[in-house]
């Protein structure tokens, strides 16, 4: 179960990416960016050989969560940052408060989620749960009175949808 609930959100956190990404990657780098270092974290948290300590990728991800809505100047906005940034954040608690409590003695900590082992478990839940709320209504808000949705915003819609997803699993994975 733990490997497919990654690989879902790790599919998530893919598609996530190809939304900015697809207006010019080097245009807006400052918003696929965090993304992309957030999908290797938790490729290498949950999948991978454990390169980095979880706790090293959270405090990476914490230092790039503000840059969607900083280095994006104000005419090229669009909403989708402060929905980038949450995210980010969300993943952020997620992964340190489900990291693993060592004993005293013990050197080294896996890198796997081993549930809720960390501070404050709920108040990161709850905040992924808003983020995924916030999520589904970004994505509703796209589309027009007759159900479809504008071109222009369909891609913003599937991120919005493909971060609810990452952290859909992400929280199944914690409990």
């Amino acid at each position: 179960m733990h490997t497919t609930l990654s690989i879902i959100m790790l599919a998530c956190c893919a598609v996530g990416i190809w939304s900015p990404m697809r207006e010019g990657p080097v245009r807006n780098l400052s918003q696929w960016g965090p993304m992309a270092l957030m999908l290797v974290a938790m490729a290498d948290s949950t999948m991978g050989p454990g390169i980095l300590p979880d706790v090293v990728w959270g405090l990476l991800l914490l230092l790039s969560s503000p840059l969607p809505l900083v280095l994006l100047p104000k005419n090229r906005r669009n909403g989708m940052e402060i929905h980038r940034s949450m995210s980010i954040v969300a993943m952020f608690a997620i992964l340190v408060t489900t990291l693993p409590t060592a004993p005293s003695s013990s050197v080294h900590q896996a890198h796997s989620h081993s549930g809720l082992g960390g501070a404050n478990p709920v108040l990161a839940l709850v905040l992924a749960a808003a983020v995924i709320a916030y999520s589904i209504v970004v994505s509703t808000q796209t589309v027009r009175p007759n159900g479809r949705a504008h071109r222009r915003h369909a891609s913003a819609s599937l991120e919005a949808l493909s971060s609810a997803g990452a952290l859909g699993a992400m929280i199944v994975m914690a409990v």
